[in-house]
């Protein structure tokens, strides 16, 4: 996912990008476990500009309600950095990209290599930026293809 922030872009405006829905399956015959995953993805924040990157975690039969997993805003530096937050979803569950845009046209937003793994992520003394997953587990891996979306067409086509 890619945010440009020109002209006619606004201050405040926003992109959201709205996962498919993963599901959880139970693991014994009494009813769900709450399994933990690993959820990860690169971020590049570059500009003096920069707005916010949110990310926000929805959970089955609850789409009005959508819970803060992640958040940051600013000038993050002219390179890629990993996120990595451990999630443990009760139910099937969808992940929500929020990017919201700065008060200026020097600021761009990028997501990349967004990925779900089943397990806790790993320890953060280890380092993120050598790492294509933070977790280790038999959850097969989820990828999703680096997009770009355009917030005029977010903004314009509705």
């Amino acid at each position: 996912m890619y945010i440009e922030t020109s002209r006619p872009r606004l201050e405040g405006e926003k992109a959201r990008l709205v996962s498919p829905v993963f599901s959880v399956a139970p693991k014994n015959p009494y009813g769900a476990t709450n399994t933990a995953y690993c959820f990860s993805f690169y971020y590049h924040m570059y500009g003096q500009h920069i707005g916010s990157l949110n990310v926000y975690l929805r959970l089955k039969g609850q789409t009005a309600i959508e819970n803060p997993l992640w958040s940051s805003s600013g000038n993050k530096g002219q390179h890629w950095n990993q996120a990595r937050v451990n999630i443990n979803p009760p139910t099937s569950f969808q992940l929500i990209f929020e990017g919201i845009r700065g008060p200026g046209i020097e600021g761009d937003i990028a997501i990349d290599d967004v990925s779900i793994v089943e397990g806790e992520c790993m320890k953060s003394d280890q380092p993120a930026n050598n790492l294509r997953s933070g977790a280790v587990g038999t959850f097969s891996h989820i990828r999703l293809l680096p997009l770009l979306l355009l917030m005029s067409v977010l903004s314009h086509q509705r």
